[in-house]
C-alpha cells in the first residue's frame, strides 16, 4: 500500500466532516440553549459559519481542476480535469445563487 492509496482510502472521506465539526464545535459549548428559539439560533449561527467555508472549498476544487488541466499531458487526464472544472463551476453557481435568494428573501 503506497501513501496515495492510504490518503485516498482513509483520510479523504474523514477529513472534511471532521474539519467542519472542529470549526463549529466551540459554538454549542459556548451557547446557552434555554429554549427552542435559542437552539434554532445556534443552528443558524453554525450554518452561517459553514456556508462561506464550503464555498471556499468549492472554489479550491475548481482551481484544482484548472491546475490539472494546465499540467495534463494526456487526453484522459484533460477530460477528467474538464469534468472537475465543470462540477466546480456548476456547484459554485448553485451555492451562490441559493445563498443570494435566501439573502433576498430574508431582507
Amino acid at each position: 500500500m503506497n501513501i496515495k492509496s492510504i490518503h485516498t482510502k482513509f483520510f479523504t472521506p474523514i477529513t472534511i466532516p471532521v474539519a467542519l465539526l472542529l470549526i463549529t464545535f466551540p459554538m454549542p459549548a459556548l451557547a446557552a440553549v434555554n429554549d427552542f428559539g435559542s437552539l434554532v439560533a445556534l443552528f443558524i449561527g453554525m450554518i452561517k459559519t459553514l456556508v462561506p467555508l464550503i464555498v471556499g472549498l468549492t472554489l479550491l476544487y475548481f482551481m484544482w481542476g484548472i491546475f490539472q488541466l494546465v499540467v495534463s499531458n494526456s487526453e484522459d487526464s484533460r477530460k477528467e480535469a474538464v469534468g472537475v472544472i465543470t462540477y466546480g463551476v456548476v456547484s459554485l453557481f448553485v451555492m451562490i445563487s441559493i445563498w443570494g435568494l435566501v439573502s433576498i428573501l430574508t431582507s
